[in-house]
């Protein structure tokens, strides 16, 4: 009976010794997959914090393709809101493991706009600046994704844009161009549009021509690139009006583009500024979308 104990215990032992060596798991244990990371809008940077492996491999969650580099920088364009992004951590024997974490990238929007009076195409647009007690203008949307800078402005009924100055800060250097008294924190206008806010009006583009700020433009021509609604009676408390300007006309864009307007009626009475003067206004800012797919840095 002892000599058969013996031998079911020596057949034990020898079960246990062969079931750890051929588990195709317990080598993923020697690696540690994980990363931290920071974003600047639509910008992220990965920081590497794996150990045990030798080279990675990065999936952003946008289907796009992987990234091996160790600690990346990517810029989402096509997609936004919570993303998986998975690193892969592999050794010099070839054994993967991976980690999976959540981030959350700026909304992307796609949208066509059309200069046609209908404000439907606005919907996802959001606001980017609001006088809620606005003489005239009281509302802007800009979106600059494509070949043009399209501008939403919605006011009340005083709102008619007849004769308009509407000054442009194209490279969004607020510390060039023509600086103005009525916006003292930030103006740097490079283009000036005036005349009646209406297609293949006599209005006319300008160009800013004193480079101490001061008031000198020179003239660029009729703005028949540029395609207006006119103003729309939205409802009886509300106007609103939108046109398109193409970037070509703009000169060199910068990361942003900013924008201020000076509203007169056709007899050239002031009616209004958006933003309104103030000790403390300046020019309405956008950040011009990022289109040229990432790769990673």
């Amino acid at each position: 009976m002892k000599k058969l104990r013996f031998f079911y215990y020596l057949i034990a032992v020898s079960l246990l010794a062969g079931c750890g060596s051929d588990d195709p798991t317990s080598s993923e244990s020697s690696i540690t997959p994980d990363f931290s990371f920071t974003n600047d809008g639509s910008t992220f940077t990965f920081t590497n914090l794996s150990q045990g492996a030798t080279t990675y491999r990065w999936d952003f969650g946008n289907l796009s393709f992987y990234c091996e580099k160790e600690n990346p920088t990517y810029t989402y364009v096509t997609v936004g809101g919570e993303i998986d992004v998975t690193l892969t951590a592999i050794n010099d024997s070839g054994e993967e493991a991976y980690v999976t974490k959540t981030i959350t990238a700026p909304e992307v929007i796609n949208t066509e706009i059309e200069i046609d009076g209908n404000f439907d195409d606005w919907a996802e647009v959001p606001v980017v600046y609001e006088e809620t007690d606005g003489v005239s203008i009281q509302k802007i949307k800009i979106w600059g994704k494509g070949d043009n800078i399209n501008v939403y402005l919605e006011g009340n009924t005083a709102m008619q844009m007849e004769l308009v100055d509407m000054y442009i800060n194209s490279d969004g250097n607020s510390s060039t161009g023509f600086l103005s008294w009525q916006w003292p924190n930030g103006s740097g206008a490079d283009f000036l549009f005036e005349g009646p806010l209406l297609s293949n009006s006599w209005g006319a583009f300008y160009q800013h021509a004193d480079p101490n700020g001061g008031w000198a433009w020179n003239w660029l021509g009729a703005s028949e690139n540029m395609i207006s609604s006119g103003i729309v009676s939205v409802d009886a408390q509300t106007n609103a009006i939108e046109f398109s300007i193409p970037k070509t006309q703009l000169g060199s864009l910068g990361s942003s583009i900013g924008f201020a307007f000076s509203e007169l009626t056709s007899g050239w009475a002031a009616v209004g500024n958006f933003p309104k003067v103030t000790a403390t206004s300046s020019f309405v800012t956008y950040e011009l979308p990022i289109e040229t797919v990432s790769l990673c840095e």
